[in-house]
């Protein structure tokens, strides 16, 4: 498993579910871009073979979330 397909397993999902089909990749690879350049000790630890510690998973979520959570207000998805 990849590190982006680990920090988007952290993703509500209902905030997956609300976004359409044809943006849905573009809308994956951006949170995790940002939060590659933003966090890099942080969005390591997804990139390891290891599995990350609750705490860096807990960390993860509440910022991946909130991403996801700013992005669906501004497009008026939530």
């Amino acid at each position: 498993m990849t590190a982006n397909e680990r920090i988007i397993s952290l993703v509500k999902p209902e905030y997956l579910e609300k976004i359409p089909e044809n943006i849905r990749s573009h809308a994956m690879e951006g949170p995790c871009r940002l939060i590659a350049r933003e966090y890099p000790d942080l969005y390591e630890a997804f990139s390891k073979d290891t599995e990350p510690s609750d705490t860096d998973k807990q960390k993860m979520s509440d910022l991946v979330n909130g991403i996801f959570e700013e992005r669906m207000k501004k497009h008026n998805m939530l």
